[in-house]
């Protein structure tokens, strides 16, 4: 579940001396056929705006499951739960993101997100 999956990851980055330094979402737009070269066209930022503007209950409550077994307060649960499908989008994005449109192929994408990682993890 990416939703489950970007709520923790936004959590531990937020939390003072987190190993968490950095969110590196990918952007994949469609992959294009090899007669257009091949790697993945623009992401379609448009669709953001049809993202739910309503907690998904389910996955947010798991959320707050999660971070009580790992010790985290109610306020810090609280603030979870509220939060839309579209409101964890747009937190994430905000701190950072590339599109593969922009890093070729797959194995040109795949090592140069790995550059990325390995630049922010050794700073």
């Amino acid at each position: 579940n990416v939703l489950l999956e970007l709520i923790l990851a936004m959590v531990l980055r937020e939390e003072t001396g987190s190993a968490v330094k950095a969110i590196l979402p990918v952007l994949i737009g469609q992959t294009l056929s090899a007669d257009a070269g091949g790697g993945f066209g623009a992401f379609p930022f448009y669709k953001l705006t049809k993202l739910s503007d309503h907690a998904s209950m389910q996955t947010n409550a798991k959320a707050g499951s999660i971070l009580r077994q790992m010790g985290y307060g109610e306020e810090t649960i609280s603030g979870v739960l509220g939060r839309s499908v579209k409101q964890v989008v747009e937190l994430v994005l905000r701190n950072q993101g590339v599109q593969a449109s922009d890093w070729g192929d797959a194995e040109g994408l795949a090592t140069k997100c790995g550059q990325r990682v390995l630049k922010t993890v050794l700073q």
